[in-house]
């Protein structure tokens, strides 16, 4: 897994703003330069992989059309000074390049690459935050799996808090730009650094025989070097908590012998 940290968000230019951003998109004329756009302004939802030995970077792209979403895959290697672009249907599909001197497209390229919302890459663990405390973790995953066909986040408020702590996207269906402008606000911070760096501390536990859903249990506070905290305690899927479960005490789930430590994973 590809870790990325807070600096990411500080080497953006600055003044850059996500209205601004977006504006650069919608009215580009190049639909390459608008790919570029993504990658250089997006880098948390880019993944890196090695394919024999080319290195690839990747972003996923979700295009809400009412209550219908579609997800496309949008690439290119690393090597190259003026890479073309590979836009396929995620998960598989027909791949279309997208190059620097042929810049008519398909409809549905052009809607995905002006108006889809980048998906922070897999395995992103990221907290909300009040007054620089995490009160609750989002998770996203757009590994393809037969159990998670397509993209999927999760919101787990911290057990016991009120939901005036909630963050206020809990209820969103879809996934949008509603989450860029929360973390460009600093209301939304990663925490897979932070969690890397504190083995023995982060656990994933299977509590879905008892609430439905997997859940985190935090064994004691810890604080990264931004001064953001991650409280001890048990971290719920929301829908959970609002059917007021019953969720085991921490010290139980601490003791779980299957629970999985998060940070060898991040």
């Amino acid at each position: 897994m590809l870790e990325t940290t807070d600096e990411d968000r500080r080497a953006k230019p600055a003044g850059t703003t996500l209205a601004v951003v977006r504006d650069m998109i919608s009215t580009c004329s190049s639909i390459y330069e608008a790919c570029h756009g993504l990658f250089t302004n997006y880098p948390l939802a880019v993944e890196t992989a090695d394919h024999d030995g080319k290195i690839i970077h990747s972003i996923v792209l979700m295009l809400r059309d009412g209550d219908d979403v579609q997800f496309f895959a949008l690439s290119h290697q690393n090597s190259e000074d003026r890479p073309s672009y590979m836009f396929l249907p995620w998960p598989t599909g027909d791949i279309k390049d997208i190059e620097a001197d042929r810049v008519v497209a398909p409809d549905v390229i052009l809607k995905a690459v002006t108006h889809g919302v980048p998906i922070p890459q897999d395995g992103s663990l990221f907290g909300w935050l009040d007054n620089d405390v995490v009160t609750a973790l989002v998770a996203v995953y757009t590994k393809y799996t037969s159990a998670s066909p397509i993209p999927s986040w999760a919101i787990m408020p911290l057990a016991d808090i009120p939901e005036t702590q909630w963050p206020p996207f809990a209820d969103e269906r879809f996934f949008g730009y509603w989450f860029w402008e929360h973390y460009q606000a600093g209301s939304i911070t990663l925490l897979n650094g932070l969690i890397a760096r504190t083995p023995d501390t982060v656990y994933w536990v299977d509590t879905r025989t008892i609430l439905g859903s997997d859940c985190c249990a935090v064994a004691h506070d810890v604080t990264g070097p931004d001064g953001h905290t991650l409280q001890r305690g048990r971290y719920v899927y929301y829908r959970a908590l609002r059917a007021d479960k019953p969720v085991p005490p921490l010290a139980v789930l601490l003791a779980d012998t299957g629970k999985i430590d998060l940070a060898p994973r991040l």
